[in-house]
Formats: C-alpha cells, sequence, structure tokens
C-alpha cells in the first residue's frame, strides 16, 4: 500500500502528457487574440488562427518573419522593440501591418520575452482582438482548467535486491528500461546495474543505497544511464527497505521509471505554464468569471488592478463591487444592460467609471452569458477594456471631422446635425427656428491682395464677435470658406429675425485691424424659417442658401427672406449652367454687333461683337445670366476663342463680297487674356483668315490688370507690334488707376453708362464725365462714350468733344444682315 500512495506522486505519463501538450497548444491557436511566438533571430515559429485571420494569409512557412507584415515606414522601428524583448523587456506599443486585402490595420502589439532558465528562448507577440473576446476568455477558462489535470502514472519496472543471499530480480520493464536482453548471459546485481549508470551519478547512487541500507529508511533519486548503445536515459528510482524483528534489512525493493520523454515534456509544461501565465496576467484586458448559483467570483486575472485602481483579491471577494465603480450618471445604462445579461443575452456595453484614485475612465465589459438545458443562467464571463485612450482618438476624430480648424466652429455636418436636434424640440413645445446664411462680400478680393493669413485672421476675428454676440442656445457654424450659419431658436414672430440679422451685420462690418490693415467687410445673408420654408434641416439650410444668392444679385450687403419663387430663379441657373457645357457643340451661340459711330456725322467708325445664346428651352438668354456661369466654369475662355474665331470668319467673308469693313472689337476675358498661347492663338486665327491685324480691337477691363499688370502689359505690346489695338472697357466703375493709362498706353478709353446714364443730373457724373474726357485727349486717347440714349446725353457729349459714341440712339446691337445694312450706307 505504501507502494502505490509514492506511486501517485511520480512524473505524469509520456502519452498523457503529449495528449495534454496537443490540447493546450490547440488551446492557443483558437484563441481569438493574434499570438505569434518568434525566435530571436525574428522568424515566425507559432502563429494562431486569429493571427492568421489578423494578416488575412495562411502561411506555413516557419522561416517567414513577422515584420514582413508591418508597414514599411512602421518595420525598423519594430525591429528595435524586438531587440528590447530579447533582451528580457516587456514591450508595448501601436504599429501597422498589412491585410491581404491591401488594407491597413492598426493594431496595438504586446512583446512578452519568454524566459526559461534565465534564457529568453523567444518572443511572444499579443495583437489585441476587441471583437473576439468571447472566443479569447473560453480558450482561456479552458487553458487554466487543462494546467490543472494531474500526472498519470507511467509504466515502472520493478526491482528487488536480496541483501542475505546477494542477489537480485529485475522485472521485463526494467531490462526494456537498460536496454539489455533478459538471457543467462546478462545476471542482474547491484554491480552490473552499476556499470549503466552515468559516472557523475555513480557516487550519488551508491550513497543513497548504502544509507538504505545502513538504516533502514527509503530514497528517492533520479539519475542519467547509458544503455549499451549509447544512449543516455533521465530514470527516476524509489526504493523501500524491508527490516526484520531486529530492524536489520534484508531486503530493497524499487521501482525505476524511464523519464526522459517525461521530463522533457514537464519543462516544456512548465514552460508554456509560464508563458501562459505571462499572457493571462499582461493582458491588458481584465478577465472575469461569476457563478451565478453560488453567486461568487470564481476568476478575476491581474489586469483589473490596472483599470479599477483595485486588486483581483477584492472582486473575488465581492461579486457586485465593480457597481461601486461605475460613474453615477452610467448607471441607468448599465442596469438596463444588466437587466438584459440576467435574461441570457449577451451585451457589450460602453460606460465610465471613477478608479479608487478617482480617475475617469471609458470601458468596454463584454459579458457572455452561459445557461443550462432549462435556460437558468448559471455563469458569467466576461472581459473588461480601459479604452479612455480610444474614446478620446475617437472623440478627437470625431470633432475634426465636424468642426472647421480655423475657427473651431461647428462646420457644416455639425451645423445640420443640430439644426435637426433642434426641430425635434420645436416638434415637442410647437415652436419655430430661423436658419441665416451669410457670406462675405469681396472676401476672395482681400484673400488675393493681401495673402490668406490676412484672411484667415479676418475670418477668425468675425468668428469670435459673432459667437461673443450671440445667445448661447443659438448655432453658429463655418460652413464655406467665407460663408457661416446661424440657427436661432424659439423664434414667436419675424420681427426677431430682422434684429437677428441687425446684429449679425453690426458685429461683420465693424472695423478690424489686422498687421495695420483696417479692414471693413460686408455679408450678404439669406434667411429661411421652420416650419414655413422647410421641415427638415438640409430644406431649410438649401433655402438660406438660396435666398443668400438672391441677396448677392441684388447687390450685396443686405438680408433677403426665402421666397418659393427664388427656387425657380435657381432651378433655371442650374440648367443654364448645365447647357451651357453643350450649347458651344450644339452651335446654340451668335454675334450681334454694335455700331461705333462718329458724334458729329453718324459715320461708322467700328463695331462692338458681342456674343448672345439662344437657349433651345428658354429662348434668348441674357448675358448677365450666362457671362457669370461661364467665367465660373472655365467655359468663358472657350467662348472667347469662339468669338475671336467667329468675328474674323465675318470680316473675310465681307471682304470677299467687297463689302467696306471697320474694325471689330472683342471683349478679351481676363482669363484669356492670361493664358501662354494668347498672342501665338490672335496670331494664328488672323493668318488663317487672312484679317489684318488693325482690323482687330480687344476690349480689357480693369479687373483684367490687377495682379497681373506686367503680364498684361507684355502681351499688348506683343500684338500691338502686328497692329492689333487696345481699348480700356468700363474705365471709373472698377479699380480705376491712372497708373494704367501711363505704362500699358491703351488706344482707346471707353466711358462706362453709368456715367451718361446720370449725365443730365448736373452733378458728381456730368463732372468725372467731363474730366475723363479732359483726360483722353491729354493722352491722345481715343475716347468712346457707351450707353448713349437720348439727345441730352448726345448733346452734352457734342458739347464737351467727345468724339465717338455708341448706344440706342443710333443703333442697339443687331444681327449681321443689319450690319451689312449700314455698311452700305455708312451713316446712321
Amino acid at each position: 500500500m505504501q507502494d502505490k500512495r509514492e506511486l501517485k506522486k511520480q512524473p505524469i505519463d509520456k502519452q498523457i502528457i503529449k495528449h495534454f501538450d496537443g490540447m493546450n497548444t490547440q488551446l492557443l491557436k483558437e484563441y481569438n487574440e493574434g499570438i505569434f511566438f518568434i525566435d530571436c533571430v525574428g522568424n515566425v515559429i507559432f502563429s494562431n488562427k486569429a493571427a492568421l485571420r489578423l494578416i488575412g494569409n495562411d502561411y506555413k512557412e516557419k522561416s517567414q518573419q513577422l515584420t514582413e507584415f508591418i508597414h514599411e515606414a512602421k518595420q525598423e522601428e519594430v525591429r528595435i522593440y524586438f531587440q528590447r524583448a530579447l533582451k528580457g523587456e516587456k514591450v508595448q506599443f501601436g504599429t501597422t501591418i498589412y491585410h491581404k486585402t491591401n488594407n491597413e490595420m492598426h493594431l496595438c502589439i504586446t512583446l512578452l520575452p519568454s524566459i526559461v532558465d534565465d534564457q529568453v528562448l523567444g518572443v511572444y507577440a499579443v495583437c489585441r482582438d476587441y471583437s473576439k473576446e468571447q472566443e479569447q476568455f473560453a480558450q482561456l477558462s479552458k487553458l487554466e482548467t487543462h494546467l490543472k489535470m494531474e500526472q498519470k502514472l507511467a509504466n515502472i519496472g520493478s526491482w528487488c535486491y536480496d541483501v542475505m543471499e546477494d542477489e537480485s530480480y529485475w522485472s521485463h520493464q526494467l531490462y526494456k528500461i537498460y536496454g539489455v536482453k533478459n538471457d543467462q548471459r546478462f545476471v542482474p546485481s547491484f554491480k552490473e546495474g552499476a556499470r549503466f549508470i552515468h559516472p557523475r551519478d555513480r557516487k550519488r547512487l551508491e550513497d543513497a543505497v548504502g544509507h538504505s541500507l545502513a538504516t533502514g529508511e527509503s530514497y528517492k533519486i533520479e539519475y542519467t544511464i547509458i544503455r549499451p548503445n549509447g544512449e543516455k536515459r533521465m530514470v527516476f528510482e524509489q526504493a523501500d527497505a524491508v527490516v526484520d524483528e531486529k530492524r536489520k534489512v534484508v531486503q530493497l525493493l524499487g521501482v525505476v521509471h524511464d523519464i526522459t520523454e517525461s521530463k522533457v515534456i514537464t519543462n516544456e509544461l512548465k514552460q508554456k505554464e509560464h508563458q501562459f501565465q505571462t499572457i493571462y496576467n499582461n493582458l491588458d484586458a481584465g478577465i472575469w468569471s461569476v457563478d451565478v448559483t453560488r453567486n461568487k467570483v470564481i476568476l478575476c486575472s491581474d489586469a483589473v488592478l490596472n483599470i479599477y485602481g483595485e486588486t483581483s483579491a477584492k472582486f473575488l471577494k465581492n461579486r457586485h463591487l465593480w457597481e461601486a465603480f461605475v460613474y453615477p450618471e452610467d448607471r441607468p445604462t448599465t442596469t438596463k444592460e444588466y437587466i438584459k445579461l440576467m435574461q441570457g443575452k449577451s451585451i457589450r456595453p460602453h460606460y465610465r467609471i471613477q478608479t479608487k484614485k478617482g480617475e475617469i475612465k471609458w470601458v468596454r465589459d463584454h459579458c457572455i452569458p452561459t445557461c443550462d438545458e432549462h435556460g437558468n443562467l448559471i455563469r458569467i464571463d466576461g472581459i473588461i477594456e480601459d479604452i479612455t485612450e480610444e474614446k478620446r482618438y475617437v472623440d478627437k476624430i470625431e470633432y475634426l471631422a465636424t468642426h472647421d480648424y480655423l475657427t473651431n466652429l461647428p462646420n457644416r455636418i455639425k451645423f445640420e446635425r443640430e439644426v435637426k436636434k433642434s426641430i425635434s424640440k420645436m416638434k415637442e413645445n410647437d415652436g419655430s427656428l430661423a436658419v441665416f446664411h451669410f457670406g462675405l462680400d469681396r472676401f476672395k478680393h482681400i484673400n488675393d491682395t493681401l495673402g490668406h493669413d490676412i484672411g484667415d485672421q479676418l475670418l477668425m476675428n468675425i468668428a469670435k464677435r459673432l459667437k461673443e454676440r450671440l445667445e448661447p442656445t443659438a448655432i453658429l457654424a463655418r460652413v464655406g470658406e467665407d460663408e457661416f450659419a446661424v440657427c436661432a431658436t424659439s423664434l414667436e414672430q419675424i420681427g426677431e429675425c430682422k434684429k437677428i440679422a441687425a446684429i449679425l451685420f453690426k458685429e461683420i462690418e465693424k472695423e478690424i485691424m489686422i498687421d495695420d490693415f483696417s479692414l471693413c467687410v460686408t455679408a450678404s445673408m439669406g434667411i429661411s424659417i421652420y416650419p414655413h420654408d422647410g421641415e427638415d434641416a438640409k430644406t431649410l439650410y438649401k433655402n438660406a442658401n438660396i435666398a443668400m444668392h438672391r441677396a448677392k444679385e441684388l447687390g450685396r450687403s443686405d438680408w433677403q427672406l426665402y421666397s418659393p419663387l427664388m427656387d425657380s430663379a435657381a432651378y433655371k441657373s442650374y440648367h443654364l449652367e448645365k447647357g451651357l457645357r453643350n450649347a458651344l457643340l450644339q452651335d446654340e451661340f451668335f454675334i450681334e454687333y454694335q455700331p461705333k459711330v462718329h458724334a458729329q456725322s453718324g459715320e461708322i467708325d467700328s463695331l462692338e461683337a458681342l456674343i448672345r445664346w439662344n437657349h433651345p428651352e428658354w429662348g434668348r438668354v441674357s448675358p448677365g445670366d450666362f457671362i457669370p456661369l461661364a467665367e465660373e466654369t472655365n467655359l468663358i475662355i472657350d467662348l472667347g476663342d469662339w468669338v475671336l474665331e467667329h468675328v474674323c470668319k465675318q470680316l473675310q467673308r465681307w471682304k470677299k463680297q467687297g463689302r467696306k469693313v471697320v474694325p471689330v472689337s472683342v471683349n478679351v476675358p481676363s482669363k484669356r487674356l492670361l493664358k501662354r498661347d494668347f498672342v501665338e492663338y490672335v496670331e494664328k486665327t488672323l493668318a488663317k483668315y487672312e484679317i489684318q491685324p488693325s482690323f482687330i480691337e480687344f476690349e480689357i477691363t480693369e479687373s483684367s490688370i490687377i495682379q497681373h499688370e506686367e503680364h498684361v502689359k507684355k502681351v499688348m505690346e506683343e500684338l500691338k507690334k502686328i497692329g492689333v489695338t487696345f481699348a480700356l472697357d468700363d474705365f471709373g466703375t472698377g479699380f480705376s488707376s491712372l497708373s494704367h493709362l501711363k505704362d500699358l498706353e491703351f488706344n482707346v478709353l471707353k466711358i462706362d453708362k453709368t456715367f451718361i446714364q446720370n449725365i443730365g443730373d448736373k452733378g458728381k457724373h456730368q463732372a468725372i464725365t467731363k474730366s475723363l474726357l479732359y483726360l483722353a485727349h491729354a493722352l491722345d486717347m481715343k475716347v468712346i462714350a457707351e450707353g448713349v440714349e437720348t439727345t441730352e446725353q448726345l448733346d452734352f457729349l457734342l458739347q464737351h468733344d467727345c468724339p465717338f459714341i455708341q448706344g440706342f440712339i443710333f443703333s442697339k446691337p443687331v444681327g449681321k444682315e443689319k450690319i451689312e445694312e449700314y455698311l452700305r450706307v455708312r451713316f446712321l
């Protein structure tokens, strides 16, 4: 009986150990977080299924290295971390890996050195996978259960030594252990058996046997034997002494167990148990399990200390301790989720906790219920993670996605979300709200002339002013480069909209000093009101935008309430822009000509070519409608080339018909004037239709010159050399500068019709017109007055020596057939 009790303490059976190791390895393979085992040179020796899914690969090669899956920019950094782990240090870092779908995946990787007998055998790389907590916990529970399996006895060789007769008996199994044949050539004895003992262990065994013979005590010893074929084996031997009535030893009974494989497996088992404990207790997630029937925590990993600031021992003693850490505002949420859990539903609540030190953290708790065959809840397993940094990162990304980087105001996305929330409240209270959408007038000019830094500071100043002046309940947002939006709630009457608009205009129009620049800006504003102008955020925003553009059309620096009639204008504008792209191909454009005549005689001096559009649906479209659209879409360049081409073609036709032709002026878009190939294009077109350059005059507005004066000057000089003339159009209405007249040497100065139309008032317009006439004569420039419609205007111009006029008093713009009649008679 004594022998059997002692045998239970022997090393475990070889096959059982292998089976257990297989189960252990399989468990790691099935673990739901990615785990790689990497040898000291960086080769991946082991990877579980989760790791393969993580990288989207099914490789089997042992030589493949983990860094092959790491983003190129991160590989050197990962190598440095790996070297630190090889020195015995636990390393945790974030990096990026490649997936076979060519996507990038961001991971948190923990490198855990595997240390046995003070030697690093390799490194475990644990990759966090938040979506696999359930399988992860299940596998970890299995691993822990299997690690507690009892060892089973292996086959044992027995022997008996008769002290009195000096004879020994070996069992058949013992012969096999020693590797000798059970025949007459080998007589078992202590002396014969001792020659198989490794020299370094022989003295220890002799001492143990001698001590047992002398004292009658049993002994246990491990030693190495060398078989006749030279093979070394590790054995465990235990012997008991049998004594007579005089307490003298008469026999020794012993057993010998070959523990070679068991010893190796046991060492590996210890190593893997150590590795498991390292992983289990170094995971950032806290792992726990509750026996519901006993109302007791049966498992709680050390990671909870890092999360809660409280030891796992405290949680093991008190199942409901976690509830005390839940942030008060989040307790109703966790209570609702806990009810679902008790009903047998898996839950993944996110909530805040307040740690033992008073820190506020965000956690994600994945709770997995287990029910018996009757549906009764018997166990709850869970994994809790600290997601505070993740939450901060997500919140930061959310903020960046919904706020303007310059002013820190909400952007359009955030604005529409907030308006949507406000509308929900208005529906409950039967209230109303207004959306104000306004854009700064001529902001682009400030950017172009003073630079974007000044423009940015201007926007920040305006945003700050508005935020300080508006009510706290109002929503202010930057919704475009130079556009803002405001949502004001609980409006009782429309008059309040006017008050808010007045406040906004007042703040916007205040002088702003930036780097010694005194800036004054105005705004155009559109207003839509809920529920009259729309019942959702997008509609209200769209309609306020339409009203804002209407305010710009009507002269800027004003506001407009939305009207359904505005939609038709917007609809038409949209379809005009769409149709404009096909109009050239469909030959929908044509040219009309307006004569420029001698004021005294009425003789035709020259013509101005004006492009017109005959829309297939809306008929004749005003240039005021399609020219701005063409400028916005860059189609103005193609239109300008089309006009020059058709003017040259028409001049060629008239020449072939024998008609006496006169010079024709063509408006040059500023964008076309700045193209490098403009001079070359003009020369080729004139040569193509055999037109003398003196028959072409280009009309340029002052806005074409600003910011690009040197380039314009160079273009004018090259074309004037071949005979082309230039007229300065709309002089006095824009950024008038005498330097343009002096430096660029225009041939013609055109006085804008805005001065001519008000010339009868005998005020400033008369004075300006007389000054322009005097200036043109002094500079020896040909001068033409535009928009002359009455005899009063004509008389004034004749009185003050204006030689050429253009206007309805002689002729409006007409088609080529009518112009041919004019050219035939020469006088109007």
